[in-house]
């Protein structure tokens, strides 16, 4: 059979003597790396949709990136999504400029774009002069300092911490748009010029789904160019993604904050008692959802006289804010120019509070569900106060597969959806309904490269207990002798993960005054200087959550061990958790098969994906949950884990850390 151009362009720039491999001083032919490849040029080609899991060290990024190339072309515009920011970072940096080089013949226009919180408002910085906390602060000036050499106006450029950075970001409430005297210096604007020009498009998950919906306003539905293909690396952040982008919340400090901001504007005068009413009529809203429970559904904690009370609370809000908005506009008539746009802004902000919280308590949609939650703020901006809770009630809709079909899969776009951990139990049926992908969809599961047989062992203790629901102390004890065994062993160079903040406490506090090795624990440090305090400190361990679960890159004996606490089930009790399982239910199917075990089973393999990320990685990975080897649904996780060599008994485990510190691959990543 006479094989297609783009599949032979594909073969020529990763296949056996092609530039790759004379570029790579570390290159190894793979022929994962290849399929992948083919089967995103064969769904660029069919232009069906296509989801894609590649395994470590598959080489993903270039196997939908000389596709795209190749798709680009021959006239063809390609936008890829990602959810992190560092993931943008290395496409920008390294991996673009690296896939170019292999097909340099091919032009093409690279274009960056966030989302406009990361710019810096020119107009909004000019307008800082007027503000009575900003004035003051030193660091204005450094910020004024920077923005006149930046070429690109983006916070993670900024060499400290603005804690007014809100206060100057480009926003859509106070954008001028052409009449702005600064937009030819527009730094998002340049931004989205530049996109617009672009053939490749860099962007996040949010800006994508945003750019869909057009929720904010017409601005929205030009933010990107149109174009032929999208590509969503990292997608199994997706349904997370999108949940948040069409809902709708509004939080305790949120009134306070627009009535903040119009009191520290200079020589304006809003009516300070209508102020200081709408705070307290907001204050009173919240009140009703004083809960003693960090998540909750509505019905859970309002009584029926609290629902009275909440629709006559609310309508006096509505009200309150309505009479802002028209007070803001009597003082944008008779305010100088300098604080005219701010003010603009501002009766905006009210517009758009107004709306949300109308939807929230008088125009709830059946297919949505009405939860609060109670936290601490993060950051250290004017609004962190430590000694005040944030509630936060949210309007999030139980599926997203409905707006997802409408929005994304009805469009004539290629879509790519790919990621390291995106199926379950080897299929896509979990993703497929979540996001209501269409049949039609290929579907591609490609395995790693690695020898997981030989450069990791899956440890699952037989004597660890079944994990209670709450940690109870005996467990934690149970858990700890166990982890101090393994950390013993691989002498630290050491992750724990874990599900929760209360059990990564809990092991922290027995461990840090007897551990011989440096105990560093997410939430002491921003996360990529715990990172770097890891590579750099021999025989470290790291506790953390979440953040250090994906997205982790540890090459060489640094990391030579991942222990994991348990089976990362979502929480039962959160509202979201609690309503899509319901609805499951409604429907007559199995929750815990067709929800909890699929997702669990995807966070699972993105914690052992920590450990092996090179070929010549290796360790151990220790989950202390022993329903991995006693439940009959514990022998389907393992399965569809990496298959590296297991074991339940510690002499297993430790014949097969000698034999690694013996073998080539082990002494070479002893070396680091």
């Amino acid at each position: 059979m006479k094989r297609s151009p783009q599949k032979d362009e594909i073969v020529r720039a990763l296949g056996p003597g092609g530039p790759l491999s004379t570029i790579l001083d570390t290159y190894e032919y793979r022929d994962e790396q290849l399929h992948a490849a083919q089967a995103v040029m064969k769904s660029v080609k069919s232009k069906l949709p296509l989801l894609l899991e590649a395994g470590t060290g598959v080489g993903k990024t270039l196997a939908y990136l000389v596709p795209a190339l190749v798709a680009i072309s021959q006239g063809k515009r390609v936008v890829v999504s990602t959810y992190t920011l560092n993931l943008q970072s290395q496409l920008i940096e390294k991996d673009i400029p690296l896939a170019l080089s292999l097909m340099p013949e091919i032009k093409v226009e690279v274009a960056l774009l966030k989302g406009r919180g990361n710019y810096l408002c020119l107009q909004d910085l000019d307008a800082a002069e007027g503000d009575l906390l900003q004035s003051v602060d030193p660091h204005l000036r450094e910020v004024k300092k920077w923005a006149r050499r930046t070429q690109s106006g983006d916070v993670s450029e900024l060499p400290f911490r603005y804690a007014y950075w809100s206060d100057v970001a480009a926003n859509i409430d106070s954008c001028r748009h052409q009449e702005c005297l600064s937009f030819s210096k527009c730094f998002y604007y340049q931004a989205r010029f530049r996109a617009a020009k672009a053939n490749l498009v860099v962007v996040n998950h949010s800006l994508y789904l945003h750019y869909l919906a057009g929720t904010t306003d017409d601005e929205d539905k030009r933010l990107l160019p149109e174009h032929d293909i999208v590509v969503f690396d990292e997608a199994h952040h997706l349904e997370d993604v999108a949940t948040d982008v069409f809902g709708v919340e509004v939080a305790s400090r949120d009134v306070s904050r627009l009535s903040d901001r119009l009191r520290r504007i200079k020589g304006v005068d809003i009516n300070p008692d209508r102020l200081a009413s709408l705070d307290e009529t907001s204050r009173e809203l919240f009140a009703l959802f004083n809960a003693d429970r960090n998540e909750y559904f509505f019905d859970d904690v309002l009584t029926a006289e609290h629902h009275v009370r909440l629709k006559d609370i609310g309508t006096r809000l509505c009200v309150g804010l309505k009479e802002t908005e028209a007070e803001i506009a009597v003082a944008t008539r008779e305010a100088d120019v300098s604080s005219k746009d701010r003010l603009e802004g501002y009766a905006k902000y009210a517009i758009r509070l107004r709306e949300h919280i109308e939807v929230l308590l008088f125009n709830p949609d059946p297919g949505a569900i009405r939860w609060g939650d109670r936290s601490m703020p993060s950051g250290r901006g004017q609004y962190a106060r430590a000694a005040e809770a944030i509630t936060t009630l949210y309007h999030t809709p139980i599926s997203v597969a409905p707006a997802l079909r409408n929005l994304l899969w009805a469009s004539e776009r290629t879509v790519v959806l790919c990621s390291a951990t995106l199926a379950n139990s080897g299929g896509f049926a979990y993703v497929r309904d979540r996001l209501g992908v269409p049949e039609k969809a290929e579907e591609a599961v490609i395995g790693s490269p690695f020898n997981y047989k030989r450069q990791a062992m899956l440890y699952v203790p037989h004597e660890m207990p079944t994990p209670p629901k709450v940690p109870s102390e005996s467990y934690t004890d149970r858990a700890v002798e166990v982890i101090e065994r393994v950390v013993a062993l691989t002498e630290g160079r050491a992750f724990m993960l874990f599900t929760s903040r209360r059990m990564l406490e809990e092991v922290y506090a027995r461990l840090a005054p007897v551990s011989p090795f440096p105990l560093l624990r997410q939430g002491d440090a921003p996360a990529p200087a715990l990172l770097e305090k890891f590579r750099q400190s021999p025989n470290a361990c790291l506790l953390g959550n979440q953040t250090f679960w994906e997205g982790v890159d540890v090459q060489g004996a640094a990391l030579s061990c991942v222990i994991i606490d348990r089976i990362p089930f979502a929480v039962p009790n959160s509202p979201i958790t609690r309503a899509r399982t319901n609805r499951i239910k409604d429907e007559g199917g199995d929750w815990f098969r067709d929800f909890s075990i699929p997702q669990a089973q995807i966070r699972l393999k993105q914690g052992f994906g920590r450990l092996v990320r090179t070929k010549t990685d290796c360790g151990i990975v220790c989950v202390l949950d022993s329903r991995l080897i006693q439940q009959d649904y514990g022998a389907e996780f393992v399965r569809y884990l990496p298959p590296a060599s297991r074991a339940s008994k510690w002499a297993r485990v430790e014949a097969f850390w000698k034999g690694l510190q013996q073998s080539p691959e082990g002494e070479e990543a002893a070396d680091g």
